[in-house]
């Protein structure tokens, strides 16, 4: 019995190997009514529905393997890492936990753990995970990236380029690591070696828009007109976990307050509003009240699904601002706090929000303050754009809009000093 129930495994695991799922599954099935609480079989199936994308059929028996006593630790990650992907990161949480109390040194886990606390805006739990991660499996380069990652969320810049580095080390070709290590050098001024690093990850991967964008921000060639919307969206579903406590704990970000003030006197009721790169929806409460319909767009899935838990807007879409703008309905206002810095040229934007905006309807933004008017726009190494006031009072004019209110006002705090930028409502003309 013993032989034949080898031989069933063996079969049944070469037919998954050779990927013929159908067979596999069948073989599993057949070894599990003979043995139906073996929990590496169970876990064995469930891996095979993965790889029939049948994500449901997975969960029903990684679940059942995880309830067995003792329960099955293999099938347990494999469940967790199957909560991540729907998105219930807590749900994970709770089973690594379960994993680490019985396997300690489980460095999979922690990291897994790490990631999951980071997508719920836990980072000092993430950084505690990302720690023990590499404590107990030092060869894993994905775990030092990410804690390379977390220990930027608490500006630990020298810490993190040194994480990086050890991903590098363990994988040389690792893109992410080197793009991170990149825009760590920048930020530390060390310049050459962030361009040497972002030359690497066009060497691996030679169409990287984010790595050739951050090699542009040095002034190694011509200035382009915009960030990559890859490279924003990476940006920000990286971070939209954290990104609140961030900004306002660190930052000191009062961007959508401040440009709702200046708002404010020019509103009425039962509006139709858009929120233009709306984010985790920091800004909509002070709109919501005058809104009959409050809709927000955001290049980063991540960050809108911070913004749904809100409850606050009628709709949230996946938008990119220079895509054609098809909405079904014009606009009484359209407001868009620290969007703008993303983007050099303006025009295509303002012509957009122009031809979306009802007549007498009002555009409010804000922009990183340039103070040559001589210059239209500057990329500089922060990866974000100034704009000089010349350049967008002439951008207004152009495209039927009349400046109603333009204030200066500190935006945030970058490495502890003030960015200073510009506040601007404008009306869509009458005539």
């Amino acid at each position: 019995m013993k032989n034949n129930y080898k031989k069933s495994l063996e079969q049944a695991a070469l037919a998954h190997e050779e990927g013929r799922l159908a067979d596999a599954e069948r073989a599993y099935l057949e070894i599990l009514g003979e043995n139906p609480d073996s929990g590496s079989v169970l876990n064995a199936l469930g891996t095979v529905f993965l790889d029939q994308s049948q994500p449901d059929q997975a969960k029903t028996v990684f679940e059942k393997a995880a309830n067995l006593n003792p329960p099955d630790l293999s099938a347990c990650y494999n469940l967790g890492r199957l909560k991540q992907m729907e998105g219930d990161d807590k749900g994970a949480i709770t089973i690594y936990r379960a994993i680490v109390k019985q396997q300690p040194r489980f460095g999979l886990a922690w990291n897994n753990m790490g990631v999951a606390y980071r997508e719920i805006g836990e980072p000092e739990e993430a950084i505690s995970c990302f720690r023990r991660a590499v404590a107990f499996a030092p060869d894993m380069a994905e775990a030092w990236n990410n804690l390379g990652v977390a220990q930027d969320e608490f500006h630990m810049v020298e810490n993190a380029s040194g994480s990086y580095q050890k991903a590098i080390e363990i994988e040389p070709d690792y893109a992410s690591a080197h793009l991170n290590l990149g825009i760590s050098f920048q930020k530390l001024g060390r310049f050459k070696a962030a361009a040497d690093h972002y030359n690497k990850v066009l060497e691996i991967k030679p169409d990287d828009e984010a790595a050739n964008f951050m090699l542009q921000t040095l002034g190694t060639s011509t200035t382009p007109e915009a960030a990559p919307a890859q490279h924003v969206r990476r940006i920000f579903d990286q971070c939209a976990g954290t990104f609140e406590k961030i900004l306002e704990n660190d930052l000191e970000y009062k961007t959508p307050e401040l440009l709702f003030k200046r708002v404010r006197p020019h509103l009425k009721e039962d509006l139709t509003i858009l929120d233009l790169g709306c984010g985790t929806g920091l800004g909509s409460q002070f709109y919501r009240p005058y809104a009959k319909n409050l809709i927000g767009v955001d290049v980063s899935p991540k960050m809108l699904q911070k913004a749904m838990e809100k409850k606050i807007y009628d709709d949230l879409i996946v938008f990119d601002v220079l895509q054609d703008w098809s909405f079904s309905q014009p606009f009484d206002l359209i407001y868009s706090s620290d969007v703008f810095v993303y983007f050099g040229n303006l025009y295509p934007i303002m012509r957009s929000a122009s031809s979306c905006l009802v007549r007498g309807g009002i555009i409010a933004f804000s922009v990183e303050k340039l103070g040559d008017n001589s210059m239209g726009y500057q990329l500089f190494p922060s990866g974000r754009y100034a704009h000089s006031q010349r350049y967008i009072r002439h951008c207004l004019k152009r495209h039927g809009l009349t400046p109603i209110e333009e204030t200066d006002a500190v935006i945030r705090k970058q490495s502890g000093n003030e960015v200073r930028g510009v506040l601007i409502a404008a009306r869509k003309g009458l005539e």
